[in-house]
């Protein structure tokens, strides 16, 4: 559950903090004063899509803080709290996210830089918000396969997960034997071409480990004349020169023979000298050896480079690296087999499609009959949600239209059906539902999934509208049977949804110093009464709709009560 929003600087309000309560909270206020702007909030603090616009005038950031409470966390969402690191021992996420008019976007997860395609897959398990623009997603064909799916749960999913992978073998094998299927010019060309490219590589007689030895040999006569030059000072200091190194080490040597046998520290250094006179002695051989073999030879530098540079030129047509160039050359190899016996490998890849396309097709028919299966499950399931909802002579109905073709969905095209009055056909969707109809079914079928999967909290902005009468107050009965299980906060223009909610914010606007500025409060008992007279008359209220607003709130408790005891209770 959302337990804690702060707000700072974001759109019309400067500063707000609110601390929200378990089961239904409604949220009221005069147009304008920015119910939906709190539901804007919370949509960025799940990972929604954010703009500089959202920056009050005159600030160069906004801030947003909510703090959720989730100890039944869905165990898909605690292994991606675990992928990213992030500690929830005490089954808490602080969420904050600062836009800045640069654009950019600091976002911290208890503490946990996050970007905002992470903050999202996050965010779906937290809070799920049902707006108005869900409905145009209802009224759209293309994403009720998809709804199916999410309705159908794992037995659904592991078929089309397997599935899938079958169909992307097969198209990966189509694709292959596609390529091979080069008119004969093509096949002439790429066969000239491939043989061109092994002999080039062939000829060039390649061995790992040449070009870093050509390096160093390089390397080494471009230094020539400072090798020699230094390699020989060296050498004279030593063992040379009328005072060299060698020779005085040899005398102190002597020295110390000399003593060495009168204290046994002397003796230690004595060995100590000799240890550096012959250290120093092997080494001034290997100098001499070193300046021996040491040449220059300009044509050999030349050979060196003129290898080298073939080497660059075989990188730049066929890798980065010589490795790479080797590997290039032998995929060519096999590549020029294939087409030189294409004939064979033809038919061959051609059985294989063949193969995979089976394959494919068999698992797409097992994932068509599990679709079908809970699709019975849904129409059962939708059709009880709306007779609860003043619907119940509707017939809804998942339409299978099976397609002749694979597709990454399998061969399923699936659209909703529905009959909203006796005797009428059945009839797609989008061309039958009105507007209280539609978000009639819409509060059906969340209510539907909101049991399949949970969500910690579910916001409701504004769903109700086109709706009366009896009819909202079935709508409000149902949003309070969700948040005896879950948190639920609503936007509503309904009486009936305000009278329903246990706990009533009322957001208000005044002016100061020029400026539009946006506080939320919660409603006493009193407050509440004048909040929903003035929901059922308007502005102009009377003794009378606050008689009727008090009776709504009294009966709302009363059903409340006697939902909670037994578990939930029909509309």
């Amino acid at each position: 559950m959302l337990q804690h929003l702060s707000i700072e600087n974001f759109a019309i309000i400067e500063s707000l903090t609110v601390d929200f309560d378990n089961g239904m909270t409604v949220l009221t206020g005069e147009t304008g004063a920015g119910k939906s702007i709190i539901i804007d909030a919370v949509s960025l603090l799940v990972g929604g899509r954010g703009a500089t616009d959202f920056i009050r005038y005159g600030t160069d950031k906004f801030s947003l803080i909510g703090i959720f409470y989730m100890p039944n966390l869905n165990p898909a969402a605690k292994q991606l709290l675990e992928e990213l690191n992030i500690d929830f021992a005490d089954d808490q996420l602080l969420i904050r996210r600062d836009l800045y008019q640069s654009g950019k976007n600091v976002i911290k997860v208890n503490g946990k830089s996050l970007t905002v395609a992470l903050l999202r897959q996050i965010g779906q398990y937290i809070v799920d918000i049902h707006g108005q623009n869900e409905h145009q997603s209802l009224m759209q064909a293309s994403n009720h396969l998809d709804l199916l799916d999410r309705f159908a749960g794992q037995p659904v999913q592991t078929k089309k997960q397997a599935y899938q992978e079958a169909y992307q073998d097969y198209r990966q094998a189509k694709q292959d034997l596609d390529e091979l299927n080069l008119n004969d010019q093509e096949v002439a060309q790429r066969i000239d071409l491939l043989k061109f490219q092994i002999e080039e590589i062939d000829a060039s007689q390649l061995k790992l480990g040449e070009e870093e030895d050509l390096l160093e040999q390089r390397k080494v006569m471009q230094n020539y004349q400072k090798l020699a030059d230094n390699l020989g000072q060296a050498r004279l200091l030593l063992m040379q020169a009328d005072a060299n190194i060698l020779d005085q080490l040899a005398q102190a040597s002597q020295s110390l023979e000399a003593i060495a046998d009168i204290e046994t520290v002397y003796n230690q250094l004595f060995d100590q000298m000799q240890t550096h006179y012959y250290g120093l002695q092997e080494l001034s051989y290997e100098l001499t050896d070193y300046l021996e073999g040491l040449t220059y030879d300009p044509q050999a530098l030349d050979m060196i480079e003129e290898r080298l540079n073939h080497f660059n030129l075989l990188k730049r047509k066929y890798g980065p690296e010589i490795t790479d160039v080797i590997s290039y050359g032998e995929a060519a190899k096999q590549e020029l087999a294939q087409l030189e016996n294409k004939e064979s490998h033809q038919e061959k890849l051609a059985q294989k499609v063949a193969d995979k396309y089976q394959i494919a097709k068999k698992l797409a028919n097992q994932l068509h009959l599990a679709r079908q299966a809970a699709s019975q499950d849904l129409n059962q399931a939708v059709n009880a949600q709306l007779a609860e909802l003043y619907m119940a002579q509707a017939d809804f109905q998942v339409n299978f239209d099976q397609q002749d073709k694979l597709t990454s969905q399998g061969l399923d095209s699936v659209e909703f059906y529905i009959a909203t009055n006796p005797g009428e056909p059945l009839k797609p969707l989008v061309k039958v539902a009105s507007g209280g109809e539609l978000s009639r079914l819409m509060l059906a079928m969340k209510t539907i999934f909101q049991q399949n999967y949970g969500a910690t909290a579910i916001i409701f902005d504004e769903v109700d509208t086109g709706v009366s009468g009896r009819v909202a107050q079935a709508i409000a009965n149902k949003m309070f049977a969700i948040a005896i299980g879950t948190q639920v906060l609503c936007i509503s223009h309904l009486p009936q949804v305000a009278a329903m909610a246990d706990h009533h914010l009322y957001i208000s606007k005044t002016e100061k110093e020029n400026r539009t500025v946006t506080s939320l409060a919660s409603l006493a008992p009193e407050e509440r009464v004048d909040e929903v007279a003035r929901m059922i008359t308007g502005d102009h209220i009377t003794d009378s709709s606050r008689q009727a607003a008090r009776e709504q709130l009294e009966e709302s408790a009363d059903y409340r009560q006697l939902a909670r005891g037994q578990g939930g209770v029909s509309s």
